[in-house]
C-alpha cells in the first residue's frame, strides 16, 4: 500500500483531519475549493493512492482527473463531474457525508454549534423561549433533545406522520408542516429548519422572530437569492464553525473505519 493521503479544501476541520491521519499515513493538504491545473499537476506530482474531496462541491475550472496511482476517493457532496470520472476509472468511492455513525455524531456536534451560535448572535437564553423545529432527522432530533433540556418549548414540524407522533412521544409538542404557517405564526418564534429542500415562501419569513435555517445550501427559501428576508440566516457547517478539533477527529475516524474495511477486502 502506498499509504499517500492528499486532502482538498479549506476548511479549518480538515488541518485536524490532516493531523490524525498523519500518525499513519503520508498526508499533504491542498488548501483550496478549485480544480485547476496547479492543485492537479500538485496532486499528480503527489501521487496519493488515497485521495479526500471537500465537504462542499469545489469550482471546476478544468475537467476532474486523478492520477492512477488513486485508487481510493473519500467524496463529501455528490456532483456529476467527480460521480463521473469515478465510474469511468473504477475507483473505490466512499460518501463519508453518508456514514451512519458520523452523522449521527455530527448532528450532536451540530446541535450543540446552534446553542453556541444562538447566544453568540440573539444574546439571550434559550430558556423558556420556542422553537419551531422543521424536519425531525437526525440533527432535528439532536437539536429538539438539546434545546428541550436546556427548558425550551420545542415544536416539530414536519409532513410524516410517524416522525410527528414519534416527536409527540418524547413531550413536544407537534404540528403539520403544511400548516406551520397558518397555526403557528408568531414575531416572538424562532423558526429553525433542517430540511434540505425548499419548501418556504420567503414572505412567510415575516411571521416569525427569525429563520435559523440549518440546511445545507440553498436551504429552504423558495424565491431567489436576491429576495433574502431580513430575518432569515443559513449557518451552515457549525460543527466546523465553533468545533473544528471534534469536527475533524469525526471526519478521521470515518476514514480510519472506511480504510480498515478496504484493507479486510484487500482493495488498498
Amino acid at each position: 500500500m502506498n499509504n499517500k493521503l492528499a486532502i482538498i479544501g479549506t476548511d479549518e476541520r480538515l488541518e485536524y483531519l490532516q493531523e490524525v491521519l498523519s500518525e499513519n499515513l503520508e498526508v499533504k493538504l491542498f488548501a483550496t475549493m478549485v480544480w485547476n491545473g496547479e492543485v492537479e499537476n500538485g496532486i499528480k506530482e503527489f501521487q496519493p493512492n488515497i485521495v479526500f474531496m471537500p465537504i462542499q462541491a469545489m469550482k471546476m475550472e478544468r475537467p476532474f482527473s486523478l492520477p492512477k496511482t488513486c485508487n481510493i476517493l473519500f467524496v463529501g457532496k455528490k456532483y456529476k463531474e467527480i460521480e463521473n470520472a469515478c465510474e469511468e476509472n473504477k475507483r473505490n468511492v466512499f460518501y463519508y457525508l453518508e456514514d451512519e455513525p458520523w452523522i449521527w455524531d455530527n448532528a450532536n456536534l451540530t446541535a450543540e454549534g446552534f446553542i453556541h451560535y444562538f447566544y453568540l448572535n440573539e444574546k439571550q437564553s434559550v430558556y423558556n423561549k420556542k422553537f419551531i423545529i422543521t424536519g425531525y432527522g437526525r440533527v432535528g432530533k439532536r437539536l429538539a433533545f438539546a434545546l428541550h433540556h436546556l427548558g425550551a418549548k420545542v415544536i416539530i414540524s414536519v409532513r410524516s406522520e410517524n416522525q410527528l407522533f414519534e416527536a409527540k412521544s418524547y413531550g413536544y409538542e407537534i404540528e403539520a408542516l403544511d400548516h406551520v404557517i397558518e397555526k403557528l405564526k408568531d414575531p416572538g418564534v424562532y423558526l429553525v429548519n433542517t430540511i434540505p429542500s425548499k419548501w418556504l415562501n420567503n414572505a412567510d419569513a415575516i411571521y416569525f422572530s427569525k429563520i435559523i435555517d440549518l440546511a445545507s445550501k440553498p436551504g429552504c427559501l423558495l424565491d431567489s437569492s436576491d429576495n433574502i428576508p431580513d430575518n432569515y440566516v443559513n449557518p451552515t457547517s457549525l460543527p466546523g464553525m465553533y468545533f473544528p478539533q471534534d469536527a475533524g477527529n469525526l471526519l478521521a475516524r470515518s476514514v480510519r473505519n472506511q480504510l480498515a474495511l478496504l484493507e479486510e477486502d484487500n482493495l488498498c
